[in-house]
């Protein structure tokens, strides 16, 4: 089908098109890098709409010989091929959310913009970020490797260039060495964080009590780390508040002096303060993999389990995250868990900071 195609932009929008449904903008920042001065919005319609008209022209010609396999691109394309379906098809068009962002970006952008400005306050100069669900981050990136993209851009570039340019022509001034507030949208938590001109520290810690989460906004009207420390505290990525945590797990910390905390279930390492491109690293590197003790329940005998009392065992599990966790302990009587342990340059990024610092 891709042979009536003479270009080579057009020839790999129509093969992902023709595996996923893609709004405007994510099929644009495929190409992100090429054509600079438009938005990725722009893009991806520029090329729905060339797109169309090649197959609109190839089918007139007779050059695509079994016109329902088009159906598929159609579809993926969304509401902007509708008419040119209509002329070769009589069942109902099948309308699709774009794969990477479920037709939300717009939606994302809109919020990160109205919450910001809820909290810049009085500050003029500023610094966008945005962090990701584990969820979308791991989705956009097997899309963008599995498909070869060297020309994308990740969505939270997007997200920050289009909200930052908004703030902009409101009077706001963006500044990226020494801005008087830092604003971070947590996607997961549909909120945005505020970092004002203010010391941070990197920080290692461990959760030997359940039921205590890091941040207050996803505390339920009991105590966080965040209310414990009476500052602002951002994990750049945690467990389940019910999960025990043995291994070190980072934090950035404002304005903390101690070497050594230990409150009420945790146990937090001040290593050393943190700026600019080592803060942006911190927030990217994450565990491969993750090993998990999970206490269960069996009336039967767990073979590859250790027996600690009567019909309780520890289990040992890795997985990648909690969603593949999840799936492993499904059909298991679950009484606990526990982080162990984790894989991949979390643990050397973990490791290298300690031992620089207390060794």
């Amino acid at each position: 089908m891709q042979n009536f195609l003479k270009t080579e932009i057009l020839s790999k929008s129509l093969e992902l098109l023709s595996k996923y449904p893609l709004c405007d903008s994510c099929l644009g920042r495929c190409f992100a890098r090429l054509s600079l001065g438009h938005s990725n919005e722009e893009r991806g319609k520029a090329i729905k709409i060339l797109l169309l008209m090649e197959i609109d022209k190839a089918i007139k010609e007779h050059k695509i010989e079994d016109l329902p396999q088009i159906k598929e691109v159609l579809y993926n394309m969304g509401e902007i091929s509708l008419t040119l379906y209509k002329n070769y098809f009589n069942d109902e068009f099948q309308n699709r959310s774009c794969y990477i962002c479920d037709n939300r970006i717009n939606e994302f952008k809109e919020n990160f913009l109205k919450k910001a400005l809820e909290k810049i306050g009085n500050n003029k100069t500023f610094v966008l970020g945005v962090k990701l669900t584990d969820e979308l981050k791991n989705r956009e990136e097997k899309f963008m490797v599995e498909n070869q993209l060297f020309y994308y851009e990740s969505i939270k570039n997007e997200i920050k260039r289009d909200v930052g340019k908004k703030l902009a022509n409101m009077g706001f001034i963006p500044e990226f060495d020494n801005p008087q507030v830092e604003l971070v949208y947590d996607m997961e938590y549909d909120t945005v964080i505020v970092f004002t001109k203010s010391k941070k520290y990197l920080a290692f810690y461990n959760r030997l009590s359940r039921g205590i989460p890091i941040s207050s906004w996803v505390s339920k009207g009991g105590e966080s780390l965040e209310s414990l420390l009476s500052t602002q505290v951002v994990a750049p990525y945690s467990e389940a508040s019910e999960y025990r945590i043995i291994d070190d797990y980072p934090l950035i910390i404002e304005n903390i002096t101690e070497k050594q905390v230990n409150l009420q279930g945790f146990h937090i390492t001040v290593v050393s303060k943190i700026a600019g491109k080592e803060l942006s690293t911190i927030f990217t590197i994450k565990p491969t993999r993750r090993l998990y003790r999970v206490t269960v329940y069996s009336d039967e005998e767990i073979k590859e389990g250790i027996k600690i009392y009567d019909k309780i065992y520890d289990i040992f599990i890795e997985a990648k995250d909690f969603k593949e966790l999840r799936e492993k302990i499904k059909n298991y009587q679950v009484i606990s868990i526990d982080l162990i342990s984790t894989v991949g340059k979390s643990k050397l990024v973990a490791d290298t900071y300690i031992k620089k610092n207390f060794s």
